[in-house]
Order: C-alpha cells, then sequence, then structure tokens
C-alpha cells in the first residue's frame, strides 16, 4: 500500500537575508544541504514577500491594494485574546534612537521590558485617552492591542519593516494619517514623563520611547486552509491557525517529528529573522548552520519518498519547491549561500 502523500512547506524568513558584510565578519560559509536544495528545486516567483503575507496566503487571505493584513486581529487571537469581530490596532512599545536629524525605531525585545510594566504603560494609556474610549490590551509585553469603534482610513507598515529604520519614512499613511501621527507624538510625550520609565532609567534599563502602531483590520468571516498539521511558536501563526480549528504544536522542529505524516505540513522556523532585523551576521551564521546539519535527514526524507514535495517560503518573493525527481538533477552546480543573498539596499 502506497504511503499517503505528504507536502512540507517550510516557512524560513531571513533565510537569504540581507546579511551585510557577511564574509568579512565570519568567512566562507558553505552549507551543502541547503545549496544542494536551492540549486536542484524549481524556483517561482510569488506575490508574498514577508512573512505575514506568506502566512496569510495559506489561509486564503490576500493583501488588498493600499491597505493593511490584519495581522493585529489574529495576532491578538495567538496571544490568547478572545476571537470577536471588532477593529484591532496593534501598537507595539518601541525604543527610539536619536540618530541626527532622525529617530530609529526599535523593537522592546532586548530592554527585558516585565509583563507588568506594560500593563502598567496600558493603563496609564488608557487613563490619559479616557475620552477616546481606549482600551489598550497589554496580552504580551512587546505587542498591545487597541479596539476602535470605526475603522480608520490607515495604511501601516510592520514593526520588522522599520527596524533600526528612519521612522519617518514609514509612518502611518493615508486620510486619517494626519490625526494619528499627532495621537504618536502625544504618547511619546505621556511615555516621557511615566513613572515607569523613570523607575526603569534608574535601574540603568532602556526607557519605553514610544508605539508603532500596525496590522489594523478585522478578521474575516470565514477562514479555511488545507494544512493539516502545524509547528512554531508565532502569535500570528497561533491566531490564523485558532481561527481555522488548528493548534500550532510549539515544540522545537526535528524531522523525527514527520513520521507517520501526510497532508500539508506548515513548519514555521523563526531563528534566522532576529539576527537579520539586528544585522548580525554571527548569530546567522550559528542558527543557519544547524538549519543546514538538519536537513540532511530532510534530504533523505525526500529521497526515499517520506517526503513527497518541499516547499521553502524564503518570504522574499521567491519559492524553491523540491520532489524526487528535482533532487536527482545533478547537474544543477550548487552555488555559495553568500551568492545567493537578498540585496542589503
Amino acid at each position: 500500500m502506497n504511503k499517503p502523500p505528504l507536502t512540507l512547506h517550510l516557512v524560513v524568513p531571513g533565510l537569504l537575508g540581507p546579511m551585510p558584510a557577511l564574509n568579512q565578519t565570519v568567512g566562507d560559509l558553505r552549507l551543502p544541504n541547503l545549496e544542494r536544495l536551492l540549486a536542484r528545486s524549481r524556483q517561482t516567483a510569488v506575490s508574498e514577500t514577508d512573512l505575514e503575507s506568506v502566512l496569510f496566503g495559506f489561509f486564503g487571505i490576500k493583501r488588498e491594494r493600499a491597505s493593511n493584513l490584519p495581522t493585529a486581529a489574529y495576532r491578538r487571537i495567538g496571544d490568547g485574546g478572545v476571537i470577536d469581530d471588532r477593529y484591532w490596532l496593534q501598537v507595539s512599545p518601541v525604543y527610539l534612537r536619536p540618530d541626527q536629524d532622525r529617530l530609529l525605531v526599535f523593537d522592546v525585545e532586548d530592554l527585558h521590558l516585565t509583563a507588568t510594566e506594560a500593563k502598567g504603560l496600558a493603563e496609564q494609556l488608557n487613563a490619559h485617552f479616557i475620552e477616546e474610549g481606549w482600551q489598550v490590551e497589554a496580552l504580551d509585553p512587546h505587542r498591545w492591542y487597541l479596539p476602535l469603534e470605526t475603522d480608520p482610513e490607515l495604511k501601516t507598515y510592520e514593526l520588522t519593516d522599520v527596524f533600526g529604520r528612519n521612522m519617518d519614512l514609514f509612518l502611518p499613511e493615508g486620510p486619517d494619517s494626519t490625526r494619528w501621527h499627532g495621537i504618536l507624538n502625544e504618547i511619546q510625550m505621556l511615555f516621557y514623563t511615566s513613572t515607569i520609565n523613570d523607575h526603569r532609567e534608574s535601574e540603568g534599563k532602556g526607557a519605553v520611547s514610544g508605539l508603532w502602531l500596525s496590522g489594523g483590520g478585522r478578521v474575516a468571516e470565514n477562514i479555511a486552509t488545507s494544512l493539516t498539521v502545524l509547528y512554531g511558536n508565532n502569535s500570528l501563526l497561533k491566531g490564523l491557525a485558532k481561527s481555522a480549528g488548528l493548534v500550532v504544536d510549539n515544540r522545537p522542529f526535528d524531522t523525527a517529528l514527520l513520521d507517520g505524516l501526510s497532508g500539508e505540513v506548515l513548519v514555521h522556523i523563526d531563528q534566522l529573522q532576529r539576527a537579520v532585523l539586528c544585522a548580525d551576521p554571527i548569530s546567522w551564521r550559528e542558527e543557519i548552520t544547524v538549519i543546514d546539519d538538519w536537513m540532511t535527514s530532510l534530504l533523505e526524507s525526500i529521497k526515499n519518498g517520506a517526503i513527497t514535495q518541499l516547499n521553502l517560503h524564503t518570504c522574499n518573493g521567491q519559492l524553491y519547491s523540491i520532489d524526487k525527481s528535482a533532487l536527482r538533477r545533478f547537474w544543477k552546480r550548487n552555488r555559495s549561500i553568500t551568492e545567493q543573498l537578498d540585496s542589503n539596499t
């Protein structure tokens, strides 16, 4: 009896960088398994150019022109929020660093912001904007959520888009943008005078400078997917899965977890994206070497038919697909990973 087919979707943002000055920092880097996979796979240009659009694509939700994907509504569900039909805006605490005549934006994951501090700052926000009826939910120290009575006409950028870059180039756009620019400035002043930040700075910790707006929208009326099993530890993936009646397994991925599985399996590998955001070639090299090591068994599973097809989603507009027949294309020359990295511009 033939084994039921298994399609494995590997979602790996940051796999192809960008990573400035990699060669000069860590020397020659060869990844034989990954280079073999990339060389022999069938490469297709796709419309999904970031992690968010890739994940939403699995659930049949596409980005409309000049609008947001509703990442806030689904991340909130993944962080434990109850599913509802309200409009949700993600309001992420950020650290703003002056750089000549501009402000650079960073998340607060390296600032060790506690849940108690996050909830305290959120309570100050709600009290300050009481006439607006704000009820910010700090479900995670790094991800807060704001429900709004009416849908603002705003186009926003994800925090990963602006990380380490000039804030002014990524501010919200659209008919309601001017009002929200004013609100962001008001929040910066509120946090500047916060006793919570005073206490943090007295302990030598960085202050929370303000908030970043992103992902406004509502959950879809109907959501469905062909995925059967999901692995990862991403709040957006968890929220999408829960909305479709699925559960995400958050165990560290190992190819042994695929034994006995069939259908369409999604595995989100998140170890590389942080290193790319922080332009940290040392961490990136360490993590991608680990990935290359366990790809030995992955390629063997393709070779022996345990995996019918592997789809590698690099979240940069490219999809790499490989099966047993493609794996036999020995005439395809391997290229160093450093020759295939995304542009650093």
